[in-house]
Formats: structure tokens, sequence, C-alpha cells
């Protein structure tokens, strides 16, 4: 039998027939052999840790409401959940999707915070063995606003403000001395700022020959992506040659600018003018003095003779409608779902109304009184912080019309004052964009006597003028009523949050 086998199988035979290529073959196989057995012994010598974290020092803003983190195995969730912790905290919900956590914020973050994100003493899903550590931190983007300066080199330019410290705040002045600013709208990422101007040297033609530029802040939300450009570099967008430019709209996404515009040579030649990406004004051929754009830039709500028109302003931006008897939309909420319009009653009074996106719409409320402004609060879009007037009796017997602040909010269809403003009713307001805070200004008013004057919305003078933040109180656990209190912040109008 042995003898038939090594006739069958002659080794030296074998090896002899062997070439190169056979040997680097064995070689190949039997080191991958010995490396399974000694895995196999020793077992996965790679320590069990977070992988990635999409948040690793990043400067989040209102927009960002997810993050996830990737393990590098599969892991025991429910010891995840319980031993993830974030300092200050911040409430979200969890989902999984494989070895990536994915956690939704259930309200934005506060602007100007440091936050530390900690996981430890976890377990994989199939064996005894702690993680690896894992702490990581990420912030904000800073409290800032920008403002119309009022006083000295200030007076007409436009400024960033930053109070993030309080006790050390910083400023920017972002425009030169020759241009005196009229109005401004900031981008959606904050690099930069869209504004109307006009130089104060050319006489008596002022507003007429504004024209609209846009400036650099110096802000880079994410360096990764695009290189940062120094505060103050200026481009114009729009010139006053032909047309006068009046005043204009940015939609929330920074994708389309809407102008109102006349000609210099034909008053009866006027309408709004529409800008996207390749900076080539086109004139819509529609008439209006009171606009805005929804979030996405598809839609324009502008109020004509007899109610407000939607106006598409794209092959997907829907059909065109009229809301009739509605004299003024106020905004868009952040979604673009809602939109909130002015309605004049037969009763002569003045009511609010939200309308959504199937025409269905809600009566806020009646007054008859002027309805200054009104927004949606950022986070939830429940609640809207409105500007109204009241008459009250002054102290000589007169009456006289007094603007304050109130929230309401339309599940509970409830109103809660929060603060008298008096004596000047032409007011600008900016939420900022994690809802907390409130911008206001108050100015003093004069007769216009100077083309290089500052002026109002209703073209009144302004001699002086403050700018004021107010806290805004937590809505959840406010009753009847709240005691809160504006803080002077500095010399100033316009204030416009950045988001």
């Amino acid at each position: 039998m042995v003898k038939i086998f090594k006739k069958t199988i002659n080794f030296k035979e074998l090896f002899k027939k062997s070439n190169q290529f056979d040997w680097i073959v064995f070689s190949c196989i039997l080191s991958l052999t010995i490396g399974i057995v000694a895995l196999l012994i020793i077992g996965d010598q790679v320590p069990f840790k977070v992988r990635h974290f999409s948040w690793e020092g990043k400067k989040v803003g209102v927009k960002d409401k997810t993050f996830t983190l990737s393990f590098n195995r599969s892991v025991d969730t429910n010891s995840v959940e319980k031993n993830l912790m974030i300092e200050p905290p911040l409430p979200g919900k969890i989902a999984w999707q494989g070895r990536k956590l994915i956690y939704t914020l259930n309200d934005p973050p506060i602007y100007g915070t440091n936050y530390q994100i900690k996981l430890d003493n976890l377990q994989p899903s199939y064996k005894e063995e702690d993680i690896q550590p894992f702490v990581s931190l990420f912030s904000t983007r800073d409290r800032v606003f920008a403002y119309i300066g009022i006083e000295g080199e200030e007076k007409g330019r436009l400024i960033l403000y930053n109070i993030t410290d309080l006790n050390k705040p910083q400023k920017t002045i972002l425009t030169p001395g020759d241009l005196v600013v009229t109005n401004f709208q900031i981008y959606p990422d904050s690099e930069k700022i869209i504004f109307s101007a006009f130089e104060p040297n050319i006489r008596g033609q002022g507003l007429a020959k504004q024209e609209l530029y846009t400036v650099t802040t110096g802000f880079n939300v994410d360096p990764s992506k695009t290189p940062s450009q120094r505060a103050g570099k200026l481009k114009r967008i729009l010139d006053a040659n032909e047309y006068q430019n009046i005043s204009f709209d940015l939609s929330r996404n920074g994708e389309v600018i809407i102008v109102e515009r006349v000609s210099h040579r034909n008053s009866d030649d006027s309408s709004l003018w529409i800008i996207t990406k390749d900076n080539q004004p086109i004139s819509l051929g529609i008439p209006g003095s009171e606009f805005v754009i929804s979030p996405d830039g598809k839609r324009l709500a502008v109020a004509q003779q007899g109610g407000i028109r939607m106006v598409p302003l794209g092959s997907n931006g829907g059909t065109s409608r009229i809301f009739q008897n509605y004299q003024k939309p106020l905004g868009f909420s952040e979604s673009g779902e809602k939109l909130l319009l002015i309605k004049d009653n037969i009763d002569s009074t003045r009511s609010l109304v939200v309308i959504n996106q199937d025409g269905k719409n809600q009566e806020l409320f009646r007054t008859p009184y002027p309805i200054l402004d009104c927004k949606f609060e950022p986070r939830d879009q429940k609640d809207i912080y409105c500007l109204k007037t009241d008459v009250i009796q002054g102290e000589n017997g007169q009456y006289r019309e007094e603007p304050f602040l109130s929230v309401m909010n339309l599940e509970k269809e409830t109103d809660l004052p929060l603060l008298a403003l008096p004596n000047y009713r032409d007011v600008a307001l900016s939420m900022s964009p994690d809802g907390v805070a409130l911008l206001f200004d108050q100015v003093v008013t004069t007769v216009p006597q100077s083309p290089s004057d500052l002026l109002t919305t209703e073209q009144e003078a302004i001699a002086d003028g403050q700018v004021w933040l107010l806290p805004l109180p937590d809505l959840k656990e406010a009753n009847k009523s709240v005691n809160i209190k504006p803080q002077e912040l500095i010399f100033g109008f316009k204030p416009q949050w950045l988001p």
C-alpha cells in the first residue's frame, strides 16, 4: 500500500516541477493562515472608540439641527443613549443607522456658547470591553448684529457689533465714509450683507441715486469650503443710472433679490425687478411697494389694489393667486408654509391673519389701531411677536398712540403683552436666530435739513437713535404676565441679527 502511495505522489518530483510562481502562492496562503489564526487567538487589538463626530470643532448655527457620532464597531445602543452627555444641555432625539448615532435637536442651540460632548463607560454589543473615552468641543456662532451708525465718523455707515461677551463688545465698521447706508439685509451664511446707499456729495439727489452693494463681514462659518475674505470688501450690484432704486428684499436662502424701481425719465414706469445669482436685473412688470419673498425665493407676496397677490418666481413657484381685501404682507414663517397678512375690515378695524399653503386662514386678533410689524418666533413657529399700537391718555388729557410689544400663541390663541415703547412708532424689530432675544431701536426725529440726513421709513430726519436688547421670556413657563427689562446697547438704528 505504501509503495503504491509513493508511486502515486512523488514529493521530490512535485518540488522539482514547482516553479517560482507556485512558491509565491504557497507563501501567501501560509501567511494569511497564520494571520487568521493569530487574530482568533489574540483578538481585535483596535480600541473601541468614536470614529467620527460631525460637529468636531465646528461653529454651528440655527440651521444646524443634526449631528452624528460614528463608532468603529457595533455598540449597545441603550448604553450609548444613557451615557451621552452634552454640557450645557441640548435636548434632542436619538435615531440609529447601523453604527451611526443621529442626534436631532429639539431647539436651536444658543448662540455665543461653547458646548462639550462626552461619552464614556460604554460597551460594544458583542463582548466585554470599555470604550476609549470620547470628549469633543463645538461652539455656536457669535452673537453679532449689524446696524447703521448715527454719531460722528459712524454716521450713515454699516457697522457690526459683537456682543458674545457683553463686557467686551467688539465693533467693526464695514462701509466707507463716502456712502450713506439707508437699508440692508444679511445673507444666510453671514459672510456678506447687501445694502442700499448713496453718495452724500450728490447735491439734492441722494435717495434718487442710491445704489445696491454687497460688503463682506469677515465671517466664515465653514473655512473648509470657502476661503475667508477680509471685512469691508465692496461690490456694486445695481446702479441708479436709468432707474431709482427705492426698496429691496432678500430671500432667506440668499438667492433672490427683489427691488422696487422707478424710471428717472417716466414716473409711470415703476415695477419690481428680480436679481438672481448672475446679478442681471429683470423687470417683473409688477408694481408694488409692500412685498416679501418666501424663504426659498420661489414666491413673492406683493400688496396691490384690492388685495395681496402671490406671484411665482419660477416654474416651480406654484400658481399666481390673489388674497382679496388684505392690506399688507408682513412675512413668511421659517419654513415658508405660513404667511402673515394685515386685513382691512368693513368696520374700519384691522386684523392680523395667518394663511397656510392651502389658503386656510386664522384671524389672530382685531384692532382699530395700526399693526406695525409681526415676526414668527424662529424655534417652533407657534409664537408670533407683534408690534401693535394702543391709544392712551396723556397727562395733558390728550390721547396719543403708543406702540407696545406682545407675543401670541397660534395654538392657545393667547396674547401676552411684554413691553410698552412710548414716544415713537417707527420701531425696527429683529429676532435673534436662537429665539432668546430681540433687538429694537428708538430714534428721535426732526425735519429734514440736508440731503445727507439719515431718514426713517416715514422720511423724517433722524437726530438721535438708540439700539436696545430685550431678553425674551421662556414662553413655556410664562403665565398671564411677565416682567422683562430692555438693555441699552449702543447709539444707532435699524439693528439686524446675523443668522
